[in-house]
C-alpha cells in the first residue's frame, strides 16, 4: 500500500505507525473484508510473500498493525509513555482479532491535563479501545487539542456525564468556562461549594419536569453533535443526588423520557447518534438503580453500580442486590446494555489504590455471559486533597491507574494476555496478594463515603481497620520488588503508613 492509495486520515496513521515500529523486510498489506466478519474485528495472514492485515473499518486496520508490531517485533504498549520490549511469538497461519464487546471506553470527567489524555487515547487504541467519555465542559476545555488524535484513530466519543447543570447554565444563557465547571464537579465530591456550583444549582425533580428546559438542552446538545461527527453517542446523566421520597417514584418514567426526547430530535436533525440513559445508584439510591417494573426505553442502557465491594464477586449482600438489578436490565431490554466501572477512579479506590488484575478478568467473562454490549472504565485523577499531603509528594497516580486500565483495555479482547508479558512468577504472584487485601477498602469507602478509609473519620471500624492496615503493611515488606510494580509498591507503604497513623491518633 502506498501513500496515494489512503482513503483516508485512519488509514494513513495506520501505515505511519507501521513504518515507525516494523523493521521486517516482508511486506504488509492492508486489505477490507469482502463482507464484514461478525465477531471478528481484523485477522492477520501469513503467506509466502506478505503479511496481509483485513479489517472491518480502517480502526480495524490500526488495531491489526499493533497486533503484528506485537507478535513480530515483540513490542507492548503498556506504559503510558514508552513502549516494552518482549519475546516475539511471530505469526503462523491466520490470526484473528476478536474482541468481547463493541464497545470498549474510557471515561473522562474532570482531567484537563493533555498530555495524560493524549497518552490515554494512544495506548488505549493500541490496546484495542475505541471509546473516549467526556463530560460537555471537558469537552469543551480539550477538544481542539485532542480532536487531530481522536480523528486520526477512529475514536468515537460519548458526550454527556454529570453535565447537566452546565448545559442549563449554558441554555439561560450564562457564561460559563469547562474548567470552572470541571472545579465544581471535583469539588462536590467532598462538598465543597464553589462559585459555579452555587449560581448554578439544579435539581432533577424540577429539570425533569420542566419541558421548556429540556428543550432547550436538547437544542444544544444538537449544535454539539452538528459540530463534530467524532460524537457518536449522547450520556447525559441526572445531578449527582439521590432521589429519594415521593422524588423517587416517577424518577426513572420521567428521566427515561427526558432521553427518549433527546434521540427523536437527534433523529429528526438526521444525525447518526445514538442515546443511551444511565441506571445508577447516586446516594446508594436504589430507586435510580432497580427496574422495578418500570417500563424501558427505546435507549440504550448505562449500568453503572456505585459502591462494590472489588474483593469479591458479587457474592455480598448489596452487591447481589445489584448484579439482580442487571440481570432485570439485560434480561427486560433489546437494547444495547454497557457496564460502567470504576477500576481507575483514583477517587473511589483512593491512594491505597489496589490492583485488580484477576477481578478484571472474571468481571468481562460474566458480563460477557449475560449478553452486554460494552464496557467503559472511570478514569478519574488523585483529589487535590491527597495531593496536598507530604507523603504523596512523588505518587504518581497516572501510572499506577494504568496497571489496571492496560489489563482492561486487553482483556475485552479474546485470548490477549495482559500481566503476564511483564512480571516475573514472584511478582504475579505479589499482584494477586495485593489484591486480595487492598481490594477490601472499596467496602469501607462505599460505607464512609465521602470520608474513606485514607480520611480515617469513622472511629466505630478503628480496630478492623487498623487489622486491615497492618496485614498491608507487612505485605509490602518483600525484600525484592521488580518493576512493574516496585515504584508503585514503595508508594503504597507511603499511604499505608500516614493512614494508619491517621487511625491510631482517633
Amino acid at each position: 500500500m502506498n501513500y496515494q492509495q489512503f482513503e483516508n486520515e485512519i488509514e494513513q496513521f495506520a501505515f505511519e505507525e507501521l513504518k515507525c515500529f516494523y523493521t521486517g523486510e516482508t511486506p504488509v498489506l492492508f486489505e477490507y473484508f469482502d463482507t464484514p466478519k461478525s465477531g471478528v474485528e481484523f485477522e492477520i495472514i501469513q503467506t509466502e510473500e506478505s503479511y496481509v492485515i483485513r479489517g472491518n473499518t480502517s480502526r480495524s486496520l490500526l488495531y491489526g498493525v499493533y497486533k503484528l508490531i506485537e507478535k513480530i517485533e515483540g513490542i507492548v504498549f503498556f506504559d503510558l509513555y514508552l513502549p516494552k520490549k518482549i519475546v516475539a511469538q511471530g505469526i503462523t497461519g491466520t490470526y484473528e482479532g476478536n474482541p468481547k464487546f463493541a464497545r470498549r471506553g474510557n471515561v473522562f470527567e474532570t482531567i484537563d491535563d493533555i498530555p495524560f489524555l493524549k497518552s490515554m487515547l494512544d495506548v488505549g487504541t493500541k490496546n484495542g479501545l475505541n471509546e473516549a467519555f467526556f463530560t460537555f465542559f471537558l469537552w469543551d476545555e480539550v477538544k481542539e487539542v485532542l480532536l487531530p488524535e481522536i480523528r486520526k484513530r477512529g475514536i468515537d466519543v460519548t458526550l454527556g456525564g454529570h453535565s447537566l447543570r452546565y448545559l442549563v447554565a449554558k441554555a439561560n444563557g450564562a457564561t460559563v468556562s469547562g474548567k470552572s465547571a470541571a472545579d465544581g464537579a471535583v469539588n462536590d465530591l467532598i462538598g465543597e461549594e464553589t462559585e459555579f456550583t452555587a449560581a448554578n444549582a439544579i435539581k432533577n425533580h424540577d429539570f425533569l419536569q420542566d419541558e421548556k428546559a429540556q428543550q432547550a438542552v436538547i437544542q444544544i446538545i444538537v449544535s454539539y453533535c452538528k459540530a463534530e461527527p467524532v460524537i457518536r453517542r449522547i450520556s447525559l446523566w441526572p445531578e449527582d443526588v439521590g432521589a429519594k421520597g415521593e422524588d423517587a417514584k416517577l424518577f426513572l418514567t420521567q428521566y427515561i423520557a427526558f432521553t427518549e426526547k433527546l434521540q427523536e430530535a437527534l433523529v429528526m436533525a438526521n444525525l447518526q447518534v445514538e442515546v443511551e440513559h444511565i441506571v445508577y445508584n447516586a446516594g446508594l439510591s436504589w430507586e435510580m438503580l432497580e427496574r422495578k417494573g418500570h417500563q424501558v426505553s427505546s435507549a440504550n442502557v448505562l449500568y453503572a453500580y456505585w459502591g462494590r465491594d472489588y474483593s469479591q464477586n458479587f457474592t455480598s449482600q448489596i452487591d447481589q442486590r445489584a448484579w439482580d438489578s442487571l440481570l432485570d436490565w439485560r434480561s427486560a431490554t433489546d437494547k444495547q446494555v454497557t457496564v460502567f466501572e470504576y477500576y481507575s477512579d483514583h477517587f473511589m479506590l483512593s491512594e491505597l489504590f489496589p490492583l485488580l488484575f484477576n477481578r478484571l478478568a472474571m468481571d468481562t467473562e460474566r458480563y460477557k455471559e449475560i449478553g452486554c454490549n460494552g464496557m467503559v472504565n472511570l478514569v478519574v485523577p488523585l483529589h487535590k486533597v491527597a495531593k496536598a499531603q507530604p507523603h504523596m509528594e512523588h505518587y504518581d497516580y497516572q501510572q499506577y491507574q494504568q496497571l489496571n486500565n492496560i489489563v482492561f483495555a486487553r482483556s475485552l479482547w479474546e485470548g490477549v494476555e495482559t500481566v503476564f508479558y511483564l512480571m516475573s512468577p514472584s511478582m504475579q504472584q505479589l499482584s494477586g496478594k495485593i489484591e486480595g487485601l487492598f481490594a477490601q477498602i472499596s467496602q469501607y469507602n462505599a460505607t464512609f463515603f465521602p470520608n474513606r478509609v485514607v480520611e480515617a473519620k469513622n472511629s466505630k471500624c478503628k480496630s478492623e481497620v487498623l487489622e486491615l492496615l497492618n496485614a498491608m503493611e507487612q505485605l509490602l515488606q518483600q525484600e525484592q520488588i521488580e518493576e512493574p510494580l516496585q515504584q508503585y509498591v514503595e508508594a503504597l507503604q507511603q499511604v499505608v503508613n500516614a493512614t494508619k497513623l491517621r487511625w491510631e491518633a482517633l
